[in-house]
């Protein structure tokens, strides 16, 4: 058996509901789909809009010739317009569906002598002609190719079955059970995979997130350190500069509590006294004119958000 498609050209009042374009071919119109036999008998006819896939016709061509032809049908021949789908339908109906491949070396169609047997195109220089109409030798091989269907032969013939399908020891034919177990198989293995990535999606993501944050409050102290520096003045000793930063660390690790001068010297395990403590005032009214800080006022002091 013999499966193929043909796009062709509606004419202008068909009903445009019935029709579509092929985008491979550049078709507009609808496409007719042939099954025929070894001797060239149509035991299939399908037509479907040209926007459908060939596989949408390969398989209603199956389902056909295997409600005609029974169980005597065990093979079919298609191009490689014919994907896997075609493939699997042909399996679920105990039907061998070969993929047909063009050998690159091939080109063109081969001599008539050649494709049906030496001298068979040549006549008696002394033969009359044959009445009616002449055909040309190539046109003559072309029909001639096409109704042995030779014109899809390989040089060797491939005879290669699709990879992979489970086939019963003795008749050779395919195990559908088998099959489907196959593909199940494949599908708990894929859909593990699968959860497995979006698992180490997920913890990337949440990776990114944190660092990201610790990013964006690193450039934001060096910025407020940076200006809360005085333009054209000394740069402040190595420990003031240190002092600023664990301040801005502390209030960044906790964004959302107000402290006291004197509550943030004994997070910090800085020195208590006075002087030292009203310095850290001083310098937290410096990081709330810079608008790093805010002031909800009981001389308390927390991160702006």
């Amino acid at each position: 058996m013999i499966i193929d498609t043909q796009s062709v050209r509606a004419a202008a009042g068909v009903a445009k509901t019935t029709t579509g374009l092929d985008a491979n071919k550049k078709v507009s119109g609808r496409k007719r789909g042939l099954a025929v036999d070894v001797m060239g008998l149509i035991t299939g006819v399908v037509v479907l809009a040209a926007s459908a896939h060939d596989n949408a016709a390969g398989a209603a061509l199956l389902d056909r010739v295997s409600e005609r032809c029974g169980m005597r049908l065990e093979k079919a021949l298609v191009d490689q317009g014919f994907k896997d789908e075609v493939v699997i339908h042909g399996a679920l109906l105990d039907i061998d569906v070969e993929v047909v491949r063009r050998n690159p070396a091939d080109q063109g169609l081969r001599p008539a002598a050649e494709t049906v047997g030496g001298g068979a195109d040549e006549r008696h220089p002394d033969a009359a002609s044959a009445p009616g109409p002449r055909v040309r030798p190539q046109a003559r091989h072309l029909r001639l190719t096409r109704l042995l269907g030779l014109h899809r032969e390989h040089d060797p013939p491939p005879h290669r079955t699709s990879p992979g399908l489970a086939r019963h020891p003795r008749t050779g034919r395919v195990n559908v059970a088998e099959l489907l177990a196959d593909l199940q198989s494949r599908q708990d293995e894929a859909a593990a995979q699968a959860a497995e990535l979006r698992a180490r999606i997920e913890e990337l993501a949440a990776d990114l997130t944190e660092t990201e944050a610790r990013l964006t409050d690193l450039a934001t102290a060096r910025k407020i350190i940076a200006e809360v520096t005085p333009a054209g003045a000394e740069s402040e000793p190595p420990e003031t500069n240190t002092t600023y930063q664990a301040i801005v660390n502390a209030f960044n690790q906790h964004p959302d509590q107000a402290f006291r001068a004197r509550e943030l010297h004994e997070l910090l395990g800085m020195p208590t006294e006075e002087a030292s403590v009203n310095i850290t005032r001083s310098r937290l009214g410096r990081l709330t004119r810079q608008g790093f800080l805010a002031q909800p006022g009981g001389g308390r002091y927390q991160k702006r958000t």
